[in-house]
């Protein structure tokens, strides 16, 4: 197979290559060659080159000639390659081959060729046995055999005697050194068991030789730990070759076993060509590097103490080539200067130079006065035929040599290009193309590019090497016929090609981002646009793989542009890429698909309990188990008790929420003012994963957990296993909804809910009800009591006298298990006024009065508190006042009302006053059952204050960079609306929260009820603000709208009219809106059109409201090229047809004047 590659490709470079060319090296051996006897042995010697070659070898300096040896080698028929059938001992040497033609003698580098072997242990009668205490270090020394090439040493260690082979020693605490010795860090009991053997292994040959068997007899004693110390290393002077791999090691005693870590000082180890074998305790670096040279330290270390040792570690290289010389066309008369370009280290290297395998400074070179050689270059002037020839370049220092061969071939042939450009080529616009132009010919070609007779120049183009011109970032201009034309003094070839630009394939529509619930249904659309040749497909990729649409993925029928995934399940979240491909290129867009469920079921982790005092406790711990994609929001933690096994009761727990209004001083300024909010909720924040919760005397709890994320809510975790179980005590509380009331047949009635079982503290409960007559302005007498038992929970006062003031208290009272006397709850009671028969009150509260305006919106009120001569017309307990508020020109529809103000108090703030209007107020009592008559109405007018939002706001992309937006005024305008505000910002992820980063547009006319958005960015999505003002501020809640942005288009052609002229001026006119594709900047191009020398158009950007633009500045009577612009405001721009407009001459004006007063004066 080789030989026929290497025969067609001759054959090509002979197609090629109409002309005799000196021999070059194809294949040649490696440099070291190992043999093994009993595998043929073919040494590969391959060249070319015209006439025919002629192949040689030498042997240790010596021609070795192939016939004159035994029949157990040849040389292949089609090439130089020597075959050894059975190679022998005799066959070993340095070999290189010689290819040779008329033209000169081509060498490959020279051979060393070796046979392998492997000796052999020394023997001995029976195994080794090494006494060792417990604990010692031991070092057992391994001498292994000569072989070539050098063999693997590794030891194995075989606890069955019968074993052939046992386990290779592979231990931190078991190391063997580079020179196969064994080492045992500190020696264990267990190694007793074993039998260990050193190994030598031939990879070539694949065969073992096995050392003598050793055995330890460990000496039992209390071993002492002690801190490490070196037993062996690599050397402290290291010289590594680049490109090569770095091994060094460093072996350390001590007990317990040490830990080795590998440092270099002063720099870092590289992490990516590093790795350093724990077993071993080895640093290995691959693909050394000079930056790699340094001191490296290893440091072996226990928890006594540790020991260190560095190593310096130098980078040399045997030479290498940083550019290799190439074989050299030329024709007779020129110069040939070549440079044997290498690197070495050390530098010190020695550059010799051979013609046809000869050193030139050998005495059978004829000297050639023209030939100049310099250290590493070699110079030939005024070059003719017989400086045809074969050279080498040999350079060398102290750690090898680098070699190669060069061919001077004088010829003369005139330019012929051996691969053209194809006739065609279709590209799209913004790609990148290479016309190819190769040529051949002595002396070298000149290659030039041309179009329409014109040379290619430009920083988009650019001609290689062998002649190919590259096209960068191709558009429409780059359409037309190319021409590559080759020039040598001897003649040219020329070839020519066709390039056609395609628009490039654009997606118009891009699939969203979507979070689904997982079985739900998720649909990605994408369309597209493309050159109007080239038709178009869309295909959909998963994760980089196209789908197939099978299953659960659909592909619209009705719509190929549609992607459906039905059933959603976990799998099918990833990026999908919508592919819009033509047989030329192709554009992709992607969307990611996460898929989201409820949160698995949390589980609890532990439960403390603490059921043994009053105050029994338990803390919970849980975790969650996986959120699916939705972060958890937050959990809850419910419990159930023996009292109530079927129902599980959510924890509560106390948050605080802080927040600030503004407040306006007497003095005018405004103050932030703090408010903090304490309320209870069962939202456990989802960071916290442990809740302390109090428990009730008398019970049993189990506890059980529930996530929540924004899908719902998981199933519940499994019910505690652990229970908690809480002793008896004194109630806590006392019973609640406690109050008064009277029936027809009753007086005066005491309620009160019922206290839970859970809240009683002892299965022994009672209720204790206590009341007595409690007259103004006498002493009251002695309580009178009633005990009621559960699940009675209200108490009729016996004998209670009409319209009579009484106090009254409910109290819980249990009895401890184990005790006689019984005990109250720990809370105090709580005593309550009552009238016996109550009834509708008169009592009017006095002097309620406006205290102060503090904006627009907040008043202060005020009232003068009851007497005590007031209660006859309160008739029962105050329970708190309301205060009602409305405008006085609506007061139904505008009616606020503001209860539960506290007994107590006398003033209070309402906060949502109507704005802008006159406001009446009033004020009146509530007691258990009844509310007052109100107070006579107070009016005041309040301030103007900050509108309402707008309403119907919408909006139109405009163009690819603009956003039409249209409104309507708030429906609240809470004053006099000035003009409107005007936020806007992109949107970069379904995720984001954007603040406001554009300066805010304000538009000061308050008629307006339009903007057009300019200058954004095409295919975007912006989030819209638009506010109404008035003096005090902007609407408090902005009107919202998120829209997306065209894709960038080049507007279609405008049109315009001119509408008005005058001597220095005329105006035009246009109308977007009849264009397929309007623009968002338009401007006006003009010159004079007398002034062929005027090489650039002035500009013209004024532009009015009804989309007229104002030139002005000109001359009278002249006439301008007129060019209307419409642009997309970002790079893409189309110009109208020229149209030539003139100004008026001087004294057209009065001429039009007059005969306008005369034309009035007639009529």
């Amino acid at each position: 197979m080789a030989m026929s590659n290497f025969v067609y490709s001759f054959f090509l470079f002979s197609i090629v290559h109409s002309f005799s060319m000196p021999p070059t090296i194809l294949k040649e051996p490696d440099s070291d060659i190992i043999f093994d006897p009993r595998i043929n042995l073919e040494l590969i010697c391959l060249a070319k080159g015209d006439p025919t070659l002629v192949y040689t070898w030498t042997k240790n300096g010596l021609l070795y000639t192939v016939d004159t040896q035994n029949n157990n080698v040849i040389m292949a028929n089609d090439s130089g390659t020597l075959i050894f059938t059975q190679p022998q001992s005799i066959d070993q040497g340095w070999y290189q081959c010689n290819a040779t033609n008329i033209w000169g003698t081509a060498v490959s580098r020279r051979v060393h060729v070796r046979l392998a072997e492997l000796g052999a242990f020394p023997i001995y009668d029976r195994a080794q046995i090494i006494q060792v205490r417990r604990g010692d270090s031991l070092k057992i020394p391994c001498k292994p055999p000569i072989g070539v090439p050098d063999p693997e040493i590794y030891w194995t260690d075989n606890a069955n005697v019968g074993d052939q082979f046992g386990f290779r020693v592979a231990n931190p605490r078991i190391q063997q050194d580079y020179d196969g010795n064994l080492y045992f860090l500190n020696v264990k009991d267990e190694d007793e068991q074993k039998q260990f053997i050193c190994n030598a292994f031939s990879r070539k040959l694949n065969v073992i030789r096995r050392g003598t068997l050793t055995k330890l007899q460990v000496i039992q004693s209390d071993p002492i730990d002690r801190k490490p110390t070196k037993l062996w290393s690599s050397d402290a002077y290291k010289v590594f070759l680049k490109g090569k791999n770095l091994s060094l090691k460093c072996i350390f005693d001590g007990l317990p076993t040490p830990d080795v870590i590998w440092r270099k000082i002063n720099g870092r180890i590289p992490e990516r060509r590093s790795s350093i074998i724990l077993e071993k305790q080895e640093l290995i670096i691959n693909d050394l590097q000079y930056e790699d040279e340094g001191v490296y330290e290893c440091r072996g270390h226990n928890e006594l103490g540790y020991d260190t040792f560095s190593i310096n570690v130098q980078i040399e290289a045997d030479p290498y080539w940083i550019e290799k010389p190439k074989d050299i066309h030329v024709t007779e008369g020129e110069t040939v200067d070549v440079t044997c370009h290498t690197e070495a280290k050390p530098t010190l290297k020695v550059t010799q130079w051979l013609i046809n395998g000869i050193p030139l400074q050998d005495i059978s070179v004829p000297y050639n006065p023209r030939r100049v050689i310099m250290k590493n270059r070699l110079v030939i002037q005024n070059i003719t035929k017989s400086d045809t020839a074969v050279y080498q370049c040999n350079v060398s220092n102290i750690h090898g040599y680098i070699f190669g061969n060069f061919f001077i071939n004088v010829i003369s042939e005139k330019p012929k290009i051996q691969r053209g450009p194809d006739t065609l080529y279709r590209v799209v616009e913004g790609q990148s193309v290479i016309l190819p132009c190769e040529t051949n010919g002595v002396p070298t070609p000149k290659v030039y590019w041309h179009k329409r007779n014109r040379i290619i120049t430009g920083v988009r183009y650019s001609i290689s090497k062998d002649g190919s011109l590259t096209i960068q970032d191709v558009s429409s201009l780059d359409n037309g016929i190319y021409i590559c034309n080759a020039t040598n003094k001897f003649g040219s070839d020329i070839r020519n090609t066709t390039l056609n630009i395609k628009q490039k394939t654009r997606i118009q529509t891009r699939p969203n981002n979507q979070q689904i619930r997982r079985g739900s249904q998720a649909i990605f659309r994408c369309t597209a646009i493309a050159d109007n040749s080239l038709t178009y497909d869309i295909n959909w990729y998963k994760d980089g793989k196209l789908l197939t649409y099978t299953g659960r993925f659909i592909k619209d029928i009705t719509d190929q542009n549609t992607l459906k995934i039905v059933d959603v399940q976990f799998d099918d979240a990833g990026s999908y890429v919508c592919r819009a491909s033509t047989e030329l290129d192709f554009d992709d867009a992607s969307a990611t698909l996460i898929v989201q469920d409820r949160p698995n079921r949390p589980k609890i982790t532990k439960i403390i309990c603490n059921g043994s005092n009053d105050q029994p406790f338990a803390i919970v711990q849980w975790q969650g188990t996986g959120d699916n994609n939705a972060r958890i929001i937050y959990y809850e933690l419910q419990y159930n008790t023996s009292f109530q096994t079927k129902d599980w009761i959510s924890v509560p727990i106390e948050q605080r929420k802080e927040s600030f209004n503004e407040v306006t001083s007497p003095e005018g300024s405004i103050n932030l003012e703090s408010k903090t909010a304490i309320f209870n909720t069962t939202n456990i924040p989802s960071n916290q994963n442990d809740l302390r919760v109090s428990l009730s005397c008398w019970a049993n709890y189990t506890f059980r957990i529930i996530a929540y994320n924004r899908v719902g809510a998981s199933d519940a975790s499994p019910i505690s296993e652990s229970m908690c179980t809480t002793k008896t005590c004194r109630p806590k509380t006392n019973p609640i909804g406690v109050k008064a009331s009277t029936t027809q047949s009753v007086p005066l009635l005491i309620e009160w809910d019922n206290m839970p079982a859970i809240k009683r503290g002892s299965p022994t409960f009672w209720y204790e009800v206590g009341w007595r007559q409690f007259p103004l302005g006498t002493d009251p007498g002695p309580f009178s009591m009633q005990i009621i038992y559960p699940p009675q929970h209200q108490f009729p006062i016996p004998n209670s006298i009409m319209n009579m003031r009484y106090q009254y208290y409910v109290k819980a009272v249990n009895q401890q298990l184990g005790e006689i006397n019984s005990t109250g709850a720990i809370e105090p009671p709580v005593y309550n006024i009552a009238f016996a028969g109550d009834s509708a009150p008169t009592y009017v509260p006095r002097n309620f009065r406006v205290l102060q305006m503090l904006d627009s919106t907040t008043v202060q009120f005020a009232w003068d508190p009851p007497l005590s001569s007031d209660e006859i017309n309160i008739r029962g307990v105050l329970k708190a006042y309301q205060i009602e508020i409305f405008r006085l020109d609506d007061p139904v529809k505008s009616r606020l009302v503001i209860s539960d103000i506290l007994p107590n108090q006398t003033w209070t703030t309402v906060f949502n006053a109507p704005p802008n209007a006159d406001v009446g107020a009033h004020i009146r009592i509530e007691t258990e059952r009844y509310f007052g008559p109100t107070s006579p109405v107070i009016q005041f007018p309040t301030r103007e204050g900050r509108p309402g939002p707008v309403t119907n706001l919408r909006g139109v992309p405009y163009t690819s960079n603009g956003i039409f937006l249209l409104w309507d005024p708030p429906d609240e305008t809470n004053g006099v609306i000035i003009g409107y505000q005007i936020d806007y910002k992109p949107i970069e992820s379904i995720a984001s929260q954007p603040g406001i980063d554009q300066p805010s547009i304000l538009l000061r006319d308050d008629t307006r009820r339009n903007y057009l958005l300019s200058s954004l960015n095409p295919d975007t999505k912006y989030r819209v603000q638009v506010r109404a003002r008035t003096s005090v501020g902007p609407s408090i809640s902005p009107a919202i709208i998120e829209l997306t942005t065209n894709l960038s288009l080049a507007p279609s052609k405008p049109t315009f009219t001119v509408t008005h002229r005058g001597q220095t001026f005329f105006n035009i006119s246009f109308d977007p809106t009849i264009m397929t594709v309007p623009g968002s900047l338009y401007f006006v191009q003009y010159k004079e059109n007398d002034k062929d020398d005027q090489a650039n158009f002035k500009t013209s950007y004024t532009v009015s409201n009804d989309r007229t633009i104002f030139v002005n500045g000109l001359e009278a009577g002249k006439i301008y090229t007129t060019i209307l612009v419409a642009s997309d405001g970002i790079q893409a721009e189309t110009k109208s047809d020229p149209q030539m407009v003139s100004t008026l001459n001087k004294g057209t004006f009065l001429y039009l004047y007059f005969f306008f007063l005369l034309k009035k004066n007639f009529s």
